[in-house]
């Protein structure tokens, strides 16, 4: 690969004076000079790390903050500039912790990703969720607090990597040397980790023969960090949510109904398997999308931008159709999402070494113990709601969540359904409840407190519904939820009771849009009030 990497800072300025170098494009997307017009701006500090420890970059300013603020929509354009500009890694050192900005980050991130863009991000100090930081598609930074690290050193973290998306710590108290030969001292935070582990990146690609996925390029850093403990193996990474997904072609095995509410990404095609010949079944899709891709494609094998990147697999399958679907995977270049609730399936070396990812639930949590915070601490209102099992609860929550958006109110919601993760919501297993449902309050507390959002639901199935809160002896719950399909009566019936001892109970048909429209006015009011 060509000895210079074309690197954009994007952030809040670069001042060229202090790299005592000229910049490649000098882009304001927030108009005004670089920060307060002083020369040690948070993005020319940046920059000169990056440069520091890898000489050869070629810097662009992509400027999208004045006074250290901007928003997602200047975040995103920076980005669509990086791919349109030829930029092969982008250094984020920042981000949003607004949940409300997590939907269009991640549409631009994944765009972004699947046009060749690496991305390197710095998580919030605060250890909150961060948004580019924490998705699948980037790599995610933040810096070394114990202080076992030292100068040029990075290690990789597997339980920050699961937990919050952030794969890499790393050293940042650099020293600067600027124009003049004055020294520049960096303090310790994730912003100055980040670009660090963009020249350790840059290294990478300047190494490699072709530009390597995201994937294979996390691995390399992997082999190239400081491990105090030299083990052969690389790690599986593992992520929490299958966040990377543009494209998927969905199949349902047996007995698999589903939910009419939408994925959270485009599914140009969606069908029951058969019995037998999985394989050949799902083979005869993916062809079907190559053959309405444009006739120079095949010619030249590079496929358009509109490919499905991923399988999504539903309900549980033989093992030795999983195997097949590996194969297909792996010649196709397609990740897979299997979600049974009975039966785990470790992926095969072949597709393992070709970096690409197998994804399935977990059925256990854990949560340490300096990381809850008391519900009550968070003051995020928690709703509690419970379902029978014939009910579509994860329509009626996207309905519900779209009318908490509407009035400009962000809820998390989580529920005991795996496949809840496939339609924007969390997913939190029943395994997890081995200590009662105090344990999954508190875990879904920590979560959502993490996610630094407006409202909290948190959703599971009960056959004894009513009231069931109070029998296991939980006291933070602001309000309670019961929805019930009454199969004599043909109808949905729903409960609500609050601490204060409000309740009140609706009765309806069918649940549509409307209805749910006006149960959630009755809800809003209880929330404000």
């Amino acid at each position: 690969m060509n000895a210079k990497i074309h690197v954009a800072i994007i952030d809040d300025g670069v001042n060229a004076d202090f790299l005592n170098s000229h910049l490649l494009y000098d882009v304001e997307i927030a108009h005004g000079g670089a920060e307060d017009g002083r020369s040690l701006n948070h993005g020319t500090l940046c920059a000169a790390i990056v440069q520091t420890y890898f000489p050869d970059a070629m810097i662009s300013s992509v400027k999208i903050m004045n006074d250290r603020k901007g928003n997602a929509v200047q975040l995103c354009a920076a980005l669509d500039w990086c791919v349109k500009h030829g930029v092969q890694v982008a250094n984020m050192s920042l981000g949003s912790i607004k949940y409300r900005d997590r939907e269009m980050l991640r549409e631009a991130v994944n765009d972004a990703a699947r046009a060749g863009l690496i991305m390197v991000c710095a998580a919030q100090n605060g250890g909150l969720l961060t948004y580019p930081a924490s998705f699948a598609n980037v790599i995610g930074v933040r810096c070394d607090r114990s202080g076992i690290l030292m100068v040029g050193q990075y290690t990789y973290d597997a339980e920050k990597a699961y937990s919050s998306g952030i794969e890499f710590t790393a050293f940042a108290r650099h020293e600067l040397v600027d124009s003049t030969g004055g020294i520049v001292r960096c303090s310790n935070c994730n912003s100055y980790a980040t670009p660090f582990v963009t020249a350790q990146v840059c290294k990478a690609l300047q190494q490699s023969k072709h530009v390597p996925s995201i994937e294979k390029l996390k691995y390399i850093l992997y082999e190239n960090s400081y491990r105090p403990i030299q083990d052969t193996d690389l790690p599986v990474i593992q992520y929490k949510h299958p966040d990377w997904i543009r494209r998927a072609h969905v199949f349902k095995g047996e007995g698999v109904v589903g939910s009419v509410a939408p994925y959270y990404f485009q599914t140009p095609y969606e069908a029951q398997i058969p019995r037998t010949k999985v394989a050949a079944f799902i083979e005869q899709a993916i062809l079907r999308e190559q053959e309405q891709q444009p006739d120079s494609a095949f010619r030249t094998g590079k496929w358009s931008g509109d490919l499905t990147d991923t399988i999504v697999l539903l309900g549980t399958m033989e093992p030795e159709e999983l195997q097949e679907v590996e194969q297909l995977a792996v010649h196709y270049r397609k990740h897979v999402v299997y979600i049974s609730t009975s039966q785990r399936h470790t992926p095969a070396p072949p597709f393992l070494s070709d970096h690409l990812r197998w994804w399935q639930q977990e059925d256990h949590f854990f949560i340490k113990q300096e990381e809850t915070i008391a519900i009550e601490a968070s003051h995020i209102p928690l709703i509690c709601m419970y379902y029978s099992k014939e009910f579509d609860i994860l329509y009626f929550l996207h309905v519900l969540r779209d009318f908490f958006a509407r009035d400009g109110y962000q809820s998390w919601i989580v529920v005991d359904q795996p496949t809840a993760m496939l339609h924007d919501m969390e997913y939190l297993p029943l395994k997890a409840a081995i200590h009662g449902l105090q344990a999954l309050i508190i875990a879904a507390g920590a979560m959502a407190y993490s996610a630094y959002t407006d409202i909290a639901i948190f959703c599971v199935e009960a056959q004894h519904i009513s009231n069931w809160s109070k029998e296991q002896d939980v006291s933070v719950v602001d309000i309670e939820l019961s929805v019930i399909s009454v199969a004599e009566a043909d109808s949905i019936q729903i409960s609500i009771q609050t601490e204060q001892r409000y309740s009140q109970e609706w009765v309806f048909p069918e649940l549509n849009e409307g209805d749910i429209g006006r149960f959630y006015t009755s809800l809003e009011q209880l929330l404000v009030n």
